[in-house]
């Protein structure tokens, strides 16, 4: 866990501070409650249920300088403890849309 919050942080510091966001949030949601939410609380009120291990969504979002660059890093990069799938690159700009949109 700490790694993978490491690992997208430094990420989210090499990346280039402002990028434009893409996608759709409510999409992005949807999507998130299908493919994320068994291992991650992706609303911003939800408990850290059911994996208490896995970073909340408003977690990733509220971290510092967190980006659309770091996210699709996160995204698309095999780590410990993360399922292996893949999302097309239009479904991944709808999650981080929605990640972003918890600020």
């Amino acid at each position: 866990m700490k790694r993978v919050l490491c690992l997208v942080t430094l990420l989210a510091i090499a990346a280039s501070p402002v990028h434009a966001q893409a996608g759709d949030p409510q999409v992005g949601l949807a999507l998130a409650e299908r493919v994320c939410s068994a291992c991650h609380a992706i609303r911003s009120g939800q408990i850290r249920l059911p994996n208490s291990r896995a970073p909340t969504f408003l977690e990733f979002a509220t971290m510092p300088g967190m980006t659309v660059a770091a996210l699709t890093v996160a995204l698309t990069t095999p780590h410990a403890g993360m399922p292996l799938f893949e999302l097309a690159a239009a479904e991944r700009e709808d999650v981080i849309a929605y990640i972003l949109s918890l600020r």
